[in-house]
C-alpha cells in the first residue's frame, strides 16, 4: 500500500493545502493505484526525507518530491497515463508543468501569505494551535522568500498580469479538450488540476481565481476531473490513517 504523507485537511474542504501532495493525490486517483494518508501537520520535518511535503511510503522505502514520486510510481505499477503520449506532447507537457510548478506557485504563496484574511492562521492540518509569534515567524519568512524570487516586490497590478498570462495560457492550451492534452488524462493534468483547483476554491481574496473563474474551459475542466476522480471521499478522509 501507499501511503501519502501531507498536512493534513485545512479549509473545509482542502485535504491538504499543499499543491503538491494534491498532485499525487490527483495522480494516484487517475492511475488507479490504491493508497493511504497519513497527515503529519508541522511535525513533518521530523521524518520528511528532503524536508518537505508530500512524500510517500511503500514497501519500507520513502520517496519525496512530486515529481520523483511520479517517476516511481511509473516504475514500480508501470505508465498507464503518459504511455501515449507524444514527443511533441510530452515536450509541451513539459513546459505547461514548469510553468506551473515554478511560476504559479510563487503567485500563489505571494497571496496566501499577503492576503488580508490571514488564511494560514490556526490553519488545521498545518499552523493550528500555533502562537502569534510562531505565526509571525512562519509569514515573515515566506513573505522574505517570496521577495527573494521577485513576486514579492510586485505591484497588485503586475502581479494580476503575470497571473492572467498563465490563466491565459493554460486555458488556450486546453482549448475544448477534455484534458490538457488530449481526450486521455496525462500525468501533466495532476499539476494543472492540482494548481486551479486550489487557486478556483482559495478561501481568501485571489487575483489568480478571478482569472482562472473567466475561462469558462478552465471551470468545466476542473469539474470534469473532480466529478470523474474525485466524486468518492474527496478529501481522503477515508483513507487516513494514524501516525506509528
Amino acid at each position: 500500500m501507499v501511503i501519502l504523507n501531507r498536512f493534513g485537511p485545512a479549509w473545509g474542504s482542502f485535504g491538504c493545502v499543499s499543491q503538491f501532495v494534491l498532485k499525487i493525490e490527483t495522480y494516484l486517483r487517475m492511475a488507479s493505484i490504491e493508497f493511504q494518508t497519513r497527515s503529519l501537520g508541522l511535525e513533518f520535518a521530523e521524518t520528511a526525507p528532503k524536508g518537505k511535503l508530500p512524500y510517500i511510503d511503500h514497501n519500507g522505502k520513502k520517496i519525496a518530491d512530486s515529481s520523483f514520486i511520479i517517476e516511481y510510481l511509473k516504475r514500480h505499477f508501470g505508465d498507464s497515463l503518459d504511455s501515449h503520449l507524444t514527443p511533441i506532447d510530452l515536450a509541451i507537457g513539459h513546459a505547461v508543468q514548469r510553468m506551473v510548478e515554478d511560476h504559479v506557485w510563487w503567485l500563489m504563496a505571494q497571496e496566501r501569505w499577503w492576503a488580508p484574511e490571514n488564511p494560514y492562521w490556526d490553519t488545521p492540518g498545518l499552523l493550528e494551535g500555533a502562537d502569534q509569534a510562531t505565526y509571525d515567524e512562519f509569514q515573515a519568512e515566506n513573505q522574505r522568500k517570496c521577495t527573494e524570487h521577485g513576486v514579492g516586490a510586485f505591484s497588485p497590478d503586475e502581479l494580476r498580469a503575470r497571473g492572467n498570462a498563465d490563466m491565459d495560457a493554460i486555458a488556450a492550451l486546453l482549448g475544448d479538450q477534455t484534458y490538457l492534452l488530449g481526450q486521455q488524462p496525462s500525468s501533466f493534468d495532476t499539476t494543472v488540476y492540482a494548481f486551479l483547483w486550489q487557486i478556483l476554491n482559495a478561501p481568501y481574496k485571489s487575483a489568480l481565481k478571478d482569472s482562472a473563474s473567466s475561462h469558462g474551459n478552465l471551470v468545466d475542466y476542473i469539474r470534469r476531473i473532480e466529478q470523474k476522480f474525485f466524486s468518492h471521499d474527496p478529501m481522503s478522509l477515508a483513507r487516513q490513517i494514524s501516525n506509528p
